[in-house]
């Protein structure tokens, strides 16, 4: 029997995190795990589903995320439904969602798992019936790190076709990546917004400690000129990629050099995280109380306010 997850949509960051889950559930149980290709990891033979296995990646990243039309997504939502449709109706199969009731996946046939559902209960069903879910939450942290060395080695497998010659100074730099816009209106992420003056304060005194002189900027909101003149009056010169490097897609740009940087300072957004995950053992959050935060990225899911979206 066999576990089908077939969430399709979200975003980069959250797609790594359903990934390593699902590798972790597939290398540690005696079950068939299959995901649904999303817009970010599509399945090699052009198939709905690839099949997670220890050894063969049968999926790849999608460099043209960016280019699905409209078709495509309402075919994919019209897959994901139908497919549940059948896990429902048929006598040796299960439909479940998964998640808080207000982000439940909508016009879909399953049963509702609440957030304390027992994983382990599942996966014994798994071995009768085949399962399908959908929704997000589909987290089992031990797992992933008793396996992480493999399924790192089975990321980075399809996660080196994104490096690319960035051509920018020495690899000592300080990689900052500041997530504003959705984050400013959910009400638990306030936490993770910061004011210019808290992040010109922990990116002076990380520079400070870790003897950095080199600044790599990605920010989704417009910097203002007094932030970055106020990090070169204290010798910080700044690079911002997104200005310079316009003729690259920004998947292989945030990656290489998220990648190629010796520290990173964000305020938890899943996409730094997941492909930090690749390459940190940590990473530097802002720190209203203190110069900076660490966190280990180890426990990057149960440590706050990285918790908040690292889950």
């Amino acid at each position: 029997m066999a576990l089908f997850f077939s969430s399709g949509g979200g975003r980069f960051g959250n797609q790594i995190l359903n990934l390593i889950h699902l590798m972790a559930i597939s290398y540690e149980y005696n079950i068939e795990v299959f995901k649904l290709t999303d817009p970010f990891f599509v399945s090699k033979d052009g198939s709905f589903f690839y099949k997670l296995e220890k050894f063969n990646n049968k999926w790849k990243i999608n460099q043209d995320y960016k280019n699905r039309n409209l078709l495509n997504k309402f075919l994919l939502k019209c897959y994901i439904r139908l497919i549940h449709f059948y896990f429902y109706t048929y006598p040796f199969s299960r439909s479940y969602k998964i998640g808080s009731k207000p982000n439940y996946p909508k016009y879909i046939l399953g049963k509702n798992l609440e957030n304390n559902f027992s994983l382990a209960k599942l996966i014994k069903q798994s071995y009768k019936l085949n399962i399908v879910i959908s929704g997000w939450g589909l987290r089992d942290w031990d797992l992933v790190l008793k396996h992480k060395n493999l399924i790192l080695n089975n990321l980075l497998k399809e996660f080196n076709i994104l490096k690319k010659e960035i051509g920018y100074l020495k690899k000592n730099y300080l990689l900052v990546h500041i997530r504003r816009s959705d984050f400013l209106e959910v009400n638990e992420f306030q936490v993770l917004n910061f004011t210019d003056e808290i992040w010109l304060k922990s990116i002076m005194a990380l520079c400070s400690e870790k003897t950095i002189k080199d600044v790599v900027i990605f920010s989704d909101s417009t910097l203002k000129k007094s932030f970055i003149s106020n990090l070169k009056i204290n010798g910080i010169k700044v690079f911002l990629p997104e200005k310079v490097k316009k003729n690259y897609d920004f998947l292989g740009l945030f990656y290489n050099f998220v990648t190629n940087s010796s520290s990173v300072l964000c305020n938890g957004s899943s996409l730094v995280l997941g492909i930090s995950f690749l390459s940190h053992q940590h990473i530097f959050l802002p720190s209203v109380k203190r110069n900076f935060q660490k966190v280990n990225l180890n426990e990057a899911h149960e440590s706050f306010p990285t918790s908040l979206n690292w889950n």
